[in-house]
């Protein structure tokens, strides 16, 4: 569920193939897998944090379900599924199956960690603002600093 406090144009054109799914895993890999993959050019649009996430699967059914869903995000849009996610899906994919799912230093299970995240409501406390210190909103991006990095 996107927060309610921060900008987000996605938040209602981004599809939800699965909801199934999306119930049980706790997340919509939609969410992230609607990026372009791209050369960043500042806007912070190059599709990092969905790699970034993929890096952070805990296991190997979420693997699945991330490749699913860019397969059906390809079919959609008449396409092939991108290699680098695809190849990014399947690294992870295999270190889970290499070194064990789920985070052991957490404590808990992978099916507790899903409850839990499914419970979480989160907001953003970043605040973006132009050089005069004015909010500006997250789609205005380009020359934006955070706030506390003032």
């Amino acid at each position: 569920m996107p927060a309610t406090s921060q900008h987000n144009e996605q938040a209602i054109a981004t599809p939800n193939p699965s909801p199934e799914n999306t119930a049980d895993h706790g997340e919509n890999p939609a969410r992230f897998l609607v990026e372009e993959l791209t050369v960043d050019d500042g806007d912070g649009t190059t599709g990092e944090l969905m790699l970034a996430r993929i890096r952070g699967l805990e296991t190997v059914a979420l693997c699945r379900f991330w490749l699913g869903v860019e397969r059906y995000l390809a079919a959609q849009a008449d396409r092939e599924p991108r290699d680098r996610v695809v190849d990014a899906l399947e690294a992870r994919e295999e270190t889970l199956r290499k070194r064990g799912e789920g985070l052991a230093q957490a404590g808990l299970s992978a099916e507790e960690r899903r409850e839990r995240a499914t419970e979480l409501q989160t907001e953003s406390v970043a605040t973006l603002v132009d050089e005069d210190g004015e909010e500006i909103s997250w789609s205005r991006q380009r020359g934006a600093v955070l706030e506390a990095s003032r």
